[in-house]
């Protein structure tokens, strides 16, 4: 089956950064390969620096996109990126063909500057099996190497974290449709998903925060394939003012003032990680359609086995027992220094891997 995308984009005062965005998805391998120009959704969100102005000389210079512009002024409550992503994927799906379990809506950001492959790979991805694919997300290293060598140090140590923490993931809780090499990413900057399981979740939620976080947790207790491939890639901003709410930029001046003022880098313990892993692996492996089977499950969760029912009294898929009982935990307590909690991991994942060796 061919696929065919429609890239929906946010955009709050990005007027400087619009050109990059607009290059990078003119210059895509997609459009070489087909011919076609890439459909292109840009939703306005409250601009007040001339976006629109930049997008109206921007369009008929790049005539390998298909522009559709939405600016909007959003009441103050509503005036967030939730909002201004969630209309820009709904009308990437309105124009979509009748046929959408063809079409593959794929968002990023207006600061983001994608892969040259970025639409190819993220379709790849779906024709090879996946529901959903979550794009790796890079910083600029110019803009990163402005901030200095304290947080140089501690990004390059968060990555090795989370990097071996999904390693970790992939030796306690293996799943099939997102085998290594992956990366760990599925934010706004880089998702694709295909419309007809978009459709089946009710699309993205007008979040004022972490609305694509919220989307994949839907989609992944829907029983949707997300795949973490290391082909898709985009770059964004390392900038410190931001326009979401725990978004990158937070994260980058949280990190800038630890190293000021000192303080350690913490992070979620391991043995949490672990702990939670256990879980998924456990539920992923009961035998939910037989009482027997969720009364073992219940008792290793420490919950009665109702909690494994639907409101309707069938047992729960894994999926949706995961996201109920095992969740990601963004904002799990950060308490321990990441170089210990980089040891205590590389500890466990040897363990582990000369258990599988000696199997």
């Amino acid at each position: 089956m061919n696929y065919w995308p429609r890239v929906a984009v946010p955009a709050r005062n990005e007027a400087t950064r619009l050109k990059r965005l607009f290059t990078s998805l003119s210059n895509q391998s997609w459009q070489s390969s087909t011919g076609r120009q890439l459909p292109l959704v840009i939703a306005l969100n409250n601009c007040d620096d001339g976006s629109r102005q930049v997008l109206d000389d921007l369009v008929p210079r790049f005539p390998e996109l298909d522009v559709m512009i939405a600016d909007v002024s959003f009441v103050p409550p509503a005036a967030h990126v939730g909002s201004a992503r969630r209309l820009a994927m709904e009308m990437a799906l309105q124009g979509a063909a009748a046929d959408d379990t063809r079409t593959v809506l794929m968002t990023t950001d207006a600061d983001a500057d994608p892969a040259p492959n970025w639409v190819a790979a993220n379709l790849a991805a779906i024709e090879a099996g996946a529901d959903v694919v979550g794009g790796a997300i890079v910083a600029d290293r110019e803009e990163e190497e402005r901030l200095g060598p304290g947080f140089r140090k501690r990004a390059a140590l968060h990555k090795t974290y989370m990097e071996l923490a999904d390693r970790l993931a992939g030796l306690i809780d293996p799943l099939p449709w997102d085998p290594m090499p992956r990366h760990y990413d599925h934010l706004g900057g880089s998702i694709a998903v295909k419309a007809s399981a978009y459709k089946a979740v009710g699309g993205m939620r007008a979040l004022p925060f972490r609305e694509d976080i919220d989307l994949i947790d839907r989609l992944r207790a829907a029983g949707a394939r997300l795949r973490h491939d290391p082909a898709v890639r985009v770059m964004v901003s390392a900038r410190l003012v931001g326009r979401a709410r725990s978004g990158m930029a937070d994260c980058i001046r949280n990190w800038l003032m630890e190293e000021v003022e000192g303080r350690p880098h913490l992070v979620e313990d391991p043995m949490r990680i672990e702990e939670r892993l256990i879980r998924r692996s456990a539920i992923r492996n009961a035998d939910l359609q037989s009482a027997h089977g969720r009364e073992e499950l219940a008792h290793r969760l420490d919950i009665a086995s109702r909690k494994l029912l639907t409101l309707t009294g069938r047992p729960a898929s894994a999926e949706m027992l995961i996201q109920r009982f095992a969740p990601d935990d963004l904002d799990a307590p950060a308490t321990v220094p990441v170089n210990v909690a980089i040891a205590l991991i590389k500890q466990r994942i040897a363990a582990l891997e000369g258990k599988v060796h000696a199997a």
